[in-house]
């Protein structure tokens, strides 16, 4: 008696567990699989019979190791021999529980390194590695101290049953699509000659399943190879005589199943592909196809009274979004009535999509397709069942309503609507066209919301570890429900939701997914392009509004300075306000370029406006460092009559030489700044490090005005810590 495991997919061990006590072998469960104890013979039966399985290994050895080198030491006195050739290819695959010390791919060398080394003492001869094609696959799982050694004796996994060499868009595994047919009841129906329906059929995976459950087909006995026929201790005999009597239950199932199985589907291509793998696996009898969408499919006229319905319909993660698709599932549903007497089971990643479709479920099982995690809805076609579509939806938006109204969510949706009407005259009556909406204003819904002209950035705050994670999801929702409804006029598109975690040590801002476009707005006057989706930040900072009108008020015929330049709206209001030169100095190639799209944007051109990439500490002491070096006449004209600098709080970009903390280091780089800042002019200095020092030595050396609180627009008063800013002047100016 040998020990056997049968790996499969989450949620089908117990599928797993009824197909081997209908062969005689009893069985045991746990979360990763299923184990039996037996011969060949009933190994040979599991690898031709079980249609919900993946792998069937042989359980080699099992012991306790206190490391790798002990496994090493161990493996290498395994008769490996007994299994294989030292001509044999071989791979070895290592997984690990509880045993987060274990590096996979060194100990699976470690375990090719044994079998090689037994070779080497006892034939001289050496197996080599192949991972494409190999004769024999070894698995080794390590669990703590504990480890178990196995040999494959699928090879390929079993769901590939050998007759599909084609296959659809979204396809679902044919181990998942024999566990649906199971929970469905198939065998028993079809034992009773009812007919079968797919009405979207696809490349016919559900449908040639339940044709080969239908005729009593074992699923293994097309497939071209197993990984036990290169395995030493593989009995061709046995192995025969499980392949005769599999042989011999065909013909008679060919026979006994009198039912029809029907294909729907729309593209021609597929019930091309579905003909050829159902003609290879031998069930092409019995079948009947129909090109068109299944709506347009009618209900034979000899089709049995009783009958199963079983598809995969498209779900918003594979083939489009939940908003399009609900009509395929609304037109399934009203499809599904005229089978009155049948039962149905549609498996969707979606709940609320089966919803659409105007039916009762009966019972609702969590399944797997991958890693996808989704509902097998199972359907009785009978009147009692149906459900008045229209009334079920006005019942649910008022459910879905007085939920999202719950809970603090009519104090939003006032607080919001208020807000609104507040903030938009006074942007029509300031000539404001982006500004803050809503900024935290009720503390347990934490976000802030900016508008740009007909679109909203809502930016969610990470909620601290007091919050019950749950709690702060729940309120997002509400939020995410909420904002549209009060913004009912603007394009759901153009509502955008970030998550925006204040930032601690060495943290900073990083690029989310690129997508989406930019578009132009305009302030005071300029124009900026901004995004809203590819970046966290959108490309201008609404805090800065106030300081962007007093750089242009004090531009003019200065040469002007923008230092951690972003995407230069500084220095555009810079130019805008007269300014006889600007220098626009980012580290990033990105908004630098769109630094000069701005400009471009606003009709500014010419050698007088530049733009340098470069470490802005590390540009600033090279050039202060250029000025010192320049005879006094020239120093004048070399330096800087209005500069603005607003450093990140935090930086650790791989282009900079260190990492920039700006408590730490403002005093280096305003005494840079100031050597740059010719004898009258002016350094702005802006911050958003909430609390943020200025060093008290630096008043000494310098005249330093702070202007925080009047150049803090007046939609960001709710939280005049975001920013700090300050006039720095030369002593005696």
């Amino acid at each position: 008696m040998s020990s056997f495991f049968i790996t499969c997919a989450q949620g089908l061990a117990p599928y797993v567990i009824d197909e081997l006590a209908a062969l005689g072998i009893e069985s045991t469960s746990d979360a990763t699989g299923v184990r039996f104890e037996g011969g060949l013979k009933e190994a040979y039966q599991a690898l031709l019979w079980t249609r919900c399985g993946s792998r069937v290994l042989l359980q080699l050895k099992a012991g306790s190791m206190k490391d790798l080198d002990d496994l090493h030491r161990q493996l290498s006195g395994f008769p490996w021999s007994t299994h294989m050739s030292d001509q044999s290819t071989f791979v070895i695959q290592v997984t690990t529980k509880r045993a987060q010390h274990i590096h996979t791919q060194y100990a699976a060398q470690r375990v090719k390194d044994a079998i090689v080394d037994y070779f080497d003492m006892t034939t001289g001869g050496r197996p080599s590695v192949e991972k494409t094609d190999p004769d024999l696959r070894f698995y080794v799982h390590i669990q703590d101290t504990a480890y178990t050694l196995y040999l494959d004796l699928s090879g390929e996994p079993l769901h590939k049953r050998g007759f599909r060499t084609e296959q659809g868009v979204a396809p679902i595994k044919e181990n998942l699509a024999a566990a649906l047919l199971y929970r469905s009841k198939w065998p028993e129906k079809a034992k009773e000659h009812q007919d079968f329906i797919d009405p979207l059929c696809g490349a016919g995976t559900i449908l040639i399943e339940a044709a080969l459950m239908a005729r009593d087909i074992a699923p293994g006995l097309f497939r071209r190879s197993f990984g036990f026929e290169n395995w030493r201790g593989h009995n061709e005999h046995t192995w025969g005589e499980c392949i005769k009597i599999a042989k011999h239950r065909a013909e008679v199932g060919a026979n006994t199943y009198q039912g029809k199985l029907y294909g729907v589907e729309r593209n021609a291509r597929m019930i091309g592909i579905t003909k050829a793998n159902a003609d290879r696996a031998g069930v092409l009898k019995n079948m009947s196809f129909a090109h068109q969408m299944f709506e347009h499919f009618k209900k034979p006229a000899d089709m049995s009274e009783k009958g199963l319905i079983v598809t995969n319909p498209p779900y918003g993660e594979r083939l489009g979004e939940k908003e399009e698709l609900k009509p395929t599932y609304i037109a399934l549903g009203d499809w599904l009535r005229a089978y009155e007497g049948y039962e149905a089971g549609i498996i969707t990643s979606d709940v609320e999509l089966g919803k659409q479709m105007g039916l009762r479920a009966r019972k609702v099982n969590k399944f797997y397709n991958g890693a996808l995690e989704c509902v097998y809805l199972q359907f009785a076609i009978e009147p009692q069942y149906f459900v008045d579509r229209k009334a079920a939806e006005e019942r649910q938006e008022k459910r879905d309503h007085d939920e999202i109204m719950s809970e603090g969510g009519i104090d939003f949706f006032n607080r919001l609507t208020k807000n609104r009407k507040k903030w938009e005259k006074w942007a029509k009556q300031n000539h404001v066209m982006c500004y803050r909406t809503y900024d935290s204003d009720l503390p347990e819904f934490n976000v802030a919301i900016d508008r740009y002209d007909q679109s909203l950035v809502i930016y969610e705050y990470k909620a601290p570890k007091s919050i019950d994670p749950e709690k702060a999801a729940k309120r997002l929702e509400k939020i995410k429900a909420i904002v549209p409804i009060v913004f009912s006029d603007l394009k759901p598109e153009n509502i955008h939701f970030k998550l925006r975690e204040r930032k601690k040590g060495t943290e900073q801002y990083e690029k989310e997914n690129a997508q989406g476009d930019f578009f132009a707005v305009e302030e005071n006057g300029s124009k900026f392009w901004v995004n809203l989706v590819n970046y966290l930040d959108t490309g201008l900072f609404l805090d800065h509004r106030n300081v962007r009108k007093m750089i242009q008020e004090k531009a003019k015929n200065t040469n002007f300075l923008n230092l951690f330049a972003y995407t230069g709206s500084a220095s555009i209001f810079a130019a805008a306000g007269g300014a006889k030169a600007v220098t626009t100095v980012d580290m990033s190639k990105t908004y630098l370029k769109w630094a000069e799209n701005n400009f471009a944007l606003n009709g500014f051109n010419g050698k007088a406006y530049q733009f340098i990439q470069k470490d802005v500490l590390e540009w600033l002491t090279q050039t202060a460092a250029h000025i010192e070096a320049l005879p006094l006449m020239k120093k004048r004209d070399a330096r800087y009559d209005l500069i603005f600098m607003d450093p990140p709080s935090f930086s650790n970009s791989k282009r900079m030489s260190d990492v920039l903390d700006i408590q730490r280091d403002h005093i280096r780089l305003i005494n840079d700044a100031m050597t740059l800042l010719t004898k009258e002019g002016l350094l702005i200095f802006s911050t958003n490090l909430r609390n943020f020092k200025m060093e008290p030595t630096l008043f000494e050396v310098y005249d330093i005005q702070d202007v925080s609180r009047e150049t803090l627009p007046m939609d960001f008063a709710r939280d005049p810590k975001i920013r700090q800013c300050y006039l720095i002047r030369h002593k005696n100016a």
